[in-house]
């Protein structure tokens, strides 16, 4: 990169606000149809092209459409993007190219600063500004509010009927703006917007206060516009979420339709704040407080499920129950299954006799995934949904099952958990102090250990066969995420059998290069049908987990 590039990275964000007139952010809908544009986008949009083209540039508007904004902060713009000009002029000298262009727009540059800087003397410092135009600067401030005032109103619309009432845009308007409004500012403010004196105030109203005659149309528009980001926000924060913490799964969804990733985000968001009520590093120490937030929980569900009020939900669950409108043939047991598995895990004194016992657990906690994400997925043509279950169930109980063996020694240290089945450390003469010693101080796994892992190493490659019968099952979108998910995780056992089985002194993990070369492979695999369509409801199931699978609690 030329010095030239790198320093207009740093210099031309500022200038840009001393270019552009500040008031043009603040024109009315009408005034910017009028205008032929159609949204906040293409507003910004226009105004690159204008500049293109060398046509006519945007007039500031007159005072009797334009209210003012804050004289302080356009008077501070004017003066920053006069005193960084010459930086960005210098900077633009670096190529030829960008000497032609400098002195091509010199006289548009000196034009717009002489315009803009006329207007802003001409309304001068001293006058006191009204509530509304307080307001209107304080949107103009802000970068998610400047060019639709309506994503404020959304945000605070909780029930999403497009009412706020005066008390609850009161506080809104606190909390958005501790300084600079004050209580009777935004008394007299409410009062203002309140023109039909109901106490409720509706997004026209809203935005006709602050922005003058705006048409049913355009606010209708922009109040959709407001919601549908809210909304791509809500969904950003799962993906960020799902990156954060489960960077494996996390990749198998970047092969997903967008439509899916988004609604699985959406899901494994969900899961995963479940499972900090127990397990996060804020989770409450005592018992009976848990179990009373996992019962909290399940409410919150309940009333998501339903469709009911979204006044209690926040940027979450708002994606959540989003992808339950859109995915309507979502069950929701396998969620109420789910909260009963982390009620399971209360009690750090964590084991479990039996397989058969942990199997329960593996359903409850990861299985239960498979069939939440699996109306998102879609079957193939001629399956059907109750079909495809119990390769669903299956790839869920292999996944748990690999993160228990990964995680054998962080959990006898940190949590003073021992999820493998007593049956089978009794089996291989492995016993819980035994467990509980290595993890503490460390040493060699002895040879018993070893053979304790192969047999469940084993156990779990035989439910990832059973997942693998599953996958021609899917849509054809659905059925590489879901091989990706299945394969990388295979490769931790892989990592464990490398790492001589111990899983104390050593992290079995997989390589962001092994997890990228896996990709295309398993793409022609699923491209030329490689995965074996055998029935799984035909396979038996391995290692006496006698359950069904469909009513498994």
């Amino acid at each position: 990169m030329k010095w030239s590039s790198a320093l207009l990275l740093f210099v031309l964000p500022g200038c840009t606000w001393g270019w552009i007139p500040a008031p043009l952010h603040l024109r009315p809908v009408s005034q910017l149809r009028h205008q032929g544009v159609t949204d906040s986008g293409s507003f910004l949009r226009r105004r690159s092209t204008i500049s293109q083209h060398g046509k006519a540039p945007l007039r500031p508007l007159n005072d009797d459409v334009v209210r003012k904004s804050s004289s302080e902060v356009t008077m501070g713009l004017t003066v920053l993007g006069a005193l960084t000009a010459p930086v960005v002029t210098l900077a633009a000298l670096g190529t030829m190219d960008g000497v032609s262009r400098v002195v091509l727009n010199i006289p548009k540059f000196l034009n717009y600063q002489y315009r803009y800087a006329t207007s802003v003397l001409q309304r001068g410092t001293l006058n006191a500004q009204s509530p509304v135009e307080s307001l209107k600067s304080k949107l103009l401030e802000n970068k998610d509010y400047r060019m639709n005032a309506l994503r404020l109103f959304v945000k605070y619309d909780a029930d999403e009927d497009g009412l706020i009432t005066k008390e609850e845009l009161s506080r809104c308007l606190q909390s958005e703006f501790p300084e600079g409004l004050t209580d009777s500012a935004i008394t007299a403010l409410l009062d203002t917007m309140d023109t039909d004196q109901n106490l409720q105030i509706d997004a026209e109203e809203f935005l006709r206060t602050l922005y003058g005659d705006v048409s049913k149309a355009d606010c209708a528009r922009l109040l959709q516009e407001a919601r549908d980001a809210k909304l791509e926000g809500a969904y950003e924060e799962c993906k960020k979420l799902t990156s954060d913490y489960a960077k494996t799964f996390f990749l198998a969804t970047l092969t997903m339709e967008p439509i899916q990733a988004k609604a699985t985000w959406a899901i494994y968001a969900w899961c995963r704040r479940v499972d900090e009520i127990v397990d996060g590093e804020k989770a409450d120490p005592d018992p009976a407080k848990q179990e009373a937030e996992l019962e909290d929980w399940m409410n919150r569900l309940e009333a998501m499920y339903s469709g009911g009020s979204s006044a209690e939900l926040d940027t979450f669950d708002l994606a959540f129950k989003d992808m339950l409108r859109t995915f309507p043939d979502s069950d929701v047991e396998p969620y109420r299954d789910m909260v009963r598995g982390m009620l399971m895990d209360i009690d750090d004194d964590v084991r479990y006799q039996t397989w058969d016992d942990l199997y329960e657990y593996c359903y409850r906690v990861a299985s239960t995934v498979g069939l939440m994400t699996l109306p998102v997925m879609g079957t193939a043509a001629g399956v059907t949904l109750q079909q495809a279950r119990q390769p669903a169930v299956a790839l869920g109980i292999a996944l748990q099952l690999t993160n228990i063996l990964r995680d054998v020694g962080e959990d006898a240290r940190d949590r003073s958990r021992i999820y493998l089945p007593l049956e089978d450390l009794h089996r291989f003469g492995v016993t819980e102090e035994y467990i509980f010693d290595l993890a503490k101080n460390g040493g060699e796994v002895s040879d018993n250990y070893k053979e304790l892992m192969k047999f469940e190493i084993a156990r779990a490659e035989s439910y990832y066969e059973m997942a693998d019968s599953g996958i021609p099952m899917l849509s054809k979108g659905a059925q590489l995420p879901v091989a990706v998910a299945g394969q990388l995780y295979r490769e931790i056992l892989r990592q464990l059998e490398v790492n001589d089985y111990d899983n104390f002194n050593k992290r079995a993990f997989v390589s962001k290069e092994r997890k990228l070369l896996a990709v295309p492979q398993l793409w022609l695999k699923t491209l030329t049908g490689g995965f074996d369509r055998t029935s799984a409801a035909q396979q038996p199931l391995r290692d006496g987990a006698k359950k069904e699978f469909s009513d498994a609690k």
